[in-house]
């Protein structure tokens, strides 16, 4: 059994106030699901200067916040064009782990494999 996992990190930093602050949104996907606790086939999170500020998994399929302040802050439609942002990623995800099986001419039958793939910026 072949299985591919990709992970993107991808980064900002922003100065506000003479402050700076970072933001990183962290993705990952697997080929097909894991079968363990709390690892999703699909995961994306913000972080805003390296504390969870939202969450969305394939299970789920909503993205949610994790901080109060989100919650209280911003409105419902956010979060609504959030999940639907999010399941768009998903969907590259899963096209892209699909073409980089395809090119490596591989199917699901096989070993254990895993591929990561990480962007950042500062």
């Amino acid at each position: 059994m072949y299985f591919f996992a990709v992970f993107v990190l991808l980064g900002t930093g922003l100065a506000a106030n003479g402050e700076i602050h970072s933001l990183t949104y962290i993705y990952t996907g697997f080929s097909k699901p894991v079968g363990l606790p709390g690892i999703h086939e699909f995961t994306a999170m913000g972080l805003l200067n390296g504390r969870m500020i939202d969450y969305f998994d394939s299970d789920n399929q909503k993205k949610v916040p994790k901080q109060d302040w989100m919650k209280e802050r911003l409105p419902a439609d956010y979060w609504d064009k959030g999940t639907q942002s999010r399941q768009s990623k998903q969907q590259w995800f899963k096209e892209s782990i699909n073409i980089l099986k395809e090119r490596m001419r591989q199917n699901d039958t096989g070993n254990l494999e895993t591929h990561l793939n990480v962007l950042s910026g500062q």
